[in-house]
């Protein structure tokens, strides 16, 4: 079974090439490297540029960085390098410039370790069986087949399969834990899509400048609202360093700025983004508790205790009307009186 441990250039990834790219769908032409365009997303992260110029050999990468930084990288050995600015103009303009050539675009994480794929003969008996419970999931991820894949074959294969269900926007698992990995169905379409390895096809969703994390979360909903699915491919996982290793985001990275960008996302989104049992600077993504007013069955009501609290039903749609209508009543009549007592 892969290791974690164990960096790009020191993995064969030739057996988890063929076995990631042999589970297209039938009869789906598979992208070249060519007409892909490859992005690593980076910022005061120079020292990673060999590894990742390694882990991506044949896929000329474009290296999006920071303000002033572009001199660092080529110094380290990035041959083509860009200065994008800020976390989302950096991912924005990595979209302009494949958009611009009619390419999906692959964003990378500058500090992935490994990407690795797990298949099972039951993920291919309909219709699926869920496990039964995680130490299920633990079991059937520990009987899979487990590969080491390279970025470049997991991008093609990850771009098929978004374009065999018409979504675009493509990734992994948003972790390296295999058996919560095994847990679900192969693909899922309404899920989270972490950013350290997306496929964007050409599409309209942009990055949104107003948050300097968790943009990915608002990028995933932008692509649902959207088109109405993603592609998660569940059994292909992925390890990275992004919450030890300086630069990037854990340069900007505090609780107060984490809390500011959850209280954007759900102001934008509400119902999506519930608490998360990891703690008040993590959120997990429901799509299914969308409120009506964007699309979804759900009455959300605000709490503050309870930020991600979603209610549904008659009773609750009633109850908010009720509470408008009070609110606007009031606001007026304190207008009224801001009138009359300044004749």
């Amino acid at each position: 079974m892969p290791s974690k441990n164990s960096s790009y250039i020191h993995v064969d990834c030739t057996e988890g090439d063929e076995a990631i790219l042999s589970k297209i769908p039938v009869g789906l032409k598979v992208l070249d490297i060519s007409d892909m365009y490859f992005a690593v997303i980076s910022s005061k992260r120079s020292k990673n540029v060999e590894d990742m110029e390694k882990a991506l050999e044949g896929c000329n990468p474009t290296w999006i960085v920071g303000s002033g930084e572009v001199d660092a990288y080529k110094a380290q050995g990035a041959s083509n390098v860009v200065e994008g600015g800020s976390l989302c103009a950096s991912r924005n303009l990595a979209l302009e410039k494949a958009f611009a050539e009619n390419k999906p675009c692959v964003q990378l994480s500058d500090d992935l370790q490994q990407v690795c794929f797990y298949h099972h003969k039951r993920d291919y008996i309909k219709p699926f069986v869920k496990p039964s419970s995680l130490t299920e999931a633990n079991k059937i991820a520990a009987q899979s087949d487990a590969h080491a894949v390279s970025l470049a074959a997991a991008a093609r294969a990850l771009e098929a399969h978004a374009r065999s269900r018409n979504s675009y926007l493509a990734g992994t698992f948003p972790n390296g834990n295999a058996g919560q990995a095994c847990a679900g169905e192969p693909i899922f379409e309404e899920h989270f899509i972490v950013g350290d390895f997306i496929v964007v096809r050409p599409s309209i969703p942009r990055f949104d400048p107003n948050l300097t994390l968790k943009e990915d979360y608002d990028f995933t909903a932008q692509h649902l609202i959207k088109y109405e699915k993603v592609t998660r491919w569940n059994r292909v996982t992925l390890f990275a360093n992004h919450y030890t290793n300086e630069g990037g985001a854990v340069a900007i990275r505090n609780t107060k700025r984490e809390k500011q960008n959850i209280k954007y996302l759900r102001s934008k989104w509400p119902g999506v983004f519930l608490n998360s049992p990891r703690g008040p600077c993590e959120v997990v993504m429901a799509w299914r508790c969308r409120d009506i007013t964007i699309g979804g069955t759900r009455i959300y009501e605000p709490d503050p205790k309870q930020p991600g609290r979603a209610l549904q039903g008659q009773a609750a749609a009633v109850a908010r009307e009720k509470r408008i209508a009070r609110e606007k009543k009031k606001k007026i009549a304190e207008t009224k009186y801001k009138v009359s007592s300044s004749k």
